[in-house]
Protein backbone atom coordinates (compact mmCIF):
# COMPACT_ATOMS: atom_id res chain seq x y z
CA UNK A 1 0.00 0.00 0.00
CA UNK A 2 1.56 3.59 -1.11
CA UNK A 3 0.37 6.83 0.86
CA UNK A 4 0.42 10.16 -0.25
CA UNK A 5 -0.16 13.44 0.90
CA UNK A 6 -1.94 16.05 -1.95
CA UNK A 7 -2.46 19.78 -0.87
CA UNK A 8 -5.84 20.27 -2.87
CA UNK A 9 -5.77 24.13 -2.76
CA UNK A 10 -4.34 24.18 -6.89
CA UNK A 11 -6.52 23.10 -9.68
CA UNK A 12 -3.73 21.49 -10.75
CA UNK A 13 -3.80 19.36 -7.31
CA UNK A 14 -7.89 19.02 -7.96
CA UNK A 15 -7.60 17.84 -11.35
CA UNK A 16 -5.26 15.34 -10.32
CA UNK A 17 -7.73 14.18 -7.26
CA UNK A 18 -10.41 13.53 -10.09
CA UNK A 19 -8.45 11.95 -12.47
CA UNK A 20 -7.24 9.32 -9.38
CA UNK A 21 -10.81 9.08 -8.59
CA UNK A 22 -11.76 7.06 -11.81
CA UNK A 23 -9.09 4.59 -11.11
CA UNK A 24 -10.62 1.32 -9.91
CA UNK A 25 -7.64 0.39 -7.56
CA UNK A 26 -7.55 4.02 -5.59
CA UNK A 27 -9.35 4.46 -2.79
CA UNK A 28 -9.86 8.19 -1.18
CA UNK A 29 -9.21 8.89 2.56
CA UNK A 30 -9.94 12.22 3.43
CA UNK A 31 -8.36 11.52 6.72
CA UNK A 32 -6.58 9.10 8.98
CA UNK A 33 -8.67 6.67 10.91
CA UNK A 34 -9.28 6.41 14.75
CA UNK A 35 -6.12 4.20 15.42
CA UNK A 36 -3.88 6.42 13.51
CA UNK A 37 -5.78 9.89 14.99
CA UNK A 38 -4.79 8.20 18.56
CA UNK A 39 -1.45 7.57 17.82
CA UNK A 40 -0.48 11.20 16.58
CA UNK A 41 -2.57 12.50 19.54
CA UNK A 42 -0.08 10.00 22.11
CA UNK A 43 2.69 11.34 20.11
CA UNK A 44 1.81 14.74 20.60
CA UNK A 45 1.28 14.41 23.97
CA UNK A 46 4.70 12.73 24.13
CA UNK A 47 3.61 9.32 25.24
CA UNK A 48 6.53 7.84 23.28
CA UNK A 49 8.22 4.87 24.38
CA UNK A 50 12.63 4.97 23.94
CA UNK A 51 14.99 2.17 23.85
CA UNK A 52 18.65 2.22 23.40
CA UNK A 53 18.16 -0.98 20.94
CA UNK A 54 15.60 -2.10 18.81
CA UNK A 55 16.15 -5.45 21.36
CA UNK A 56 15.40 -3.13 24.50
CA UNK A 57 12.31 -1.67 23.13
CA UNK A 58 10.73 -5.02 22.14
CA UNK A 59 11.71 -6.24 26.26
CA UNK A 60 9.89 -3.15 27.45
CA UNK A 61 6.92 -3.38 25.43
CA UNK A 62 6.45 -6.76 26.42
CA UNK A 63 6.16 -5.80 29.95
Amino acid sequence: MTYLSIDTKTKQAQKFLELMETLPFVKILEEPNSVTKNAIEDARKGKTKKAKSLDQLFVDLKR
